[in-house]
């Protein structure tokens, strides 16, 4: 039996970012008239804020395969001296900086389905996340682990559609930047900006204290995805 297993960088588990993102989404809900295709049923709970690094689909022992949870965990224990020689005495963090959307249904930006914030790349602390966990990503697909070979997106979801039910239905990004409630957030200046560039936002700039390994689609007591294991980032 496969069980679905995420390897990502969580830091949900800051307050300030709770905080920060719920006053963000909650005024996207608020709008009056509602914007096209956002209501709660997409908004990703802050608490489960994280950066993914891959997914895998792993075997329940007991199996022939070593695609087993105990092989991931020992394969993360043993790139961990590699990751502490990249970060060089720093800490793991994420800035999000950017704000935008996946590539939307036939490139019409009235047709999103998921929203994202991410670092920009020209910070170093952001080419340090990009180091590592372009890394993790490589090391886990060489492995056999990780079978999507798509370049990896450094993000964190904000909006899914996936997750509203019955039925997935766009939400209008045009909306979204021409909403007064973004305003405070963002620093790029909407009225000049080409909606196939990111819009920079300042969101602030997160410590990640472990990669984890976790079941998607869980939730632990406090909404968070549930780790079984972890590789802890202190020095």
């Amino acid at each position: 039996m496969h069980n679905l297993q995420v390897i990502s960088l969580p830091i949900g588990h800051h307050a300030r970012i709770q905080e920060s993102v719920k006053s963000f989404t909650d005024g996207l809900l608020s709008c009056k008239p509602a914007l096209p295709g956002v209501d709660s049923g997409i908004v990703i709970a802050p608490r489960r804020l994280h950066v993914t690094l891959g997914v895998m689909a792993l075997e329940d022992p007991p199996t022939s395969s070593e695609k087993t949870l105990e092989n991931a965990l020992a394969l993360l224990s043993r790139l961990r001296p590699s990751i502490m020689e990249f970060l060089d005495g720093h800490g793991l963090c994420i800035p999000l900086t950017e704000m935008n959307i996946m590539n939307p249904y036939r490139g019409d930006a009235d047709n999103a389905h998921v929203l994202w914030f991410g670092p920009s790349l020209d910070r170093e602390d952001a080419q340090r996340l990009k180091t590592v966990s372009e890394f993790v990503n490589k090391a886990f697909s060489d492995a056999g682990f990780i079978l999507d070979r798509r370049p990896l997106k450094l993000h964190c979801t904000i909006l899914n559609t996936s997750h509203r039910k019955p039925h997935r239905q766009p939400f209008s990004y045009k909306a979204i930047l021409a909403s007064p409630s973004i305003r405070e957030f963002v620093r790029t200046p909407l009225e000049v900006h080409d909606i196939r560039d990111p819009v920079k936002v300042e969101f602030g700039t997160w410590s990640v204290d472990e990669i984890q390994i976790c079941k998607m689609g869980s939730y632990g007591q406090e909404g968070e995805y549930v780790s079984y294991g972890s590789c802890s980032l202190a020095s």
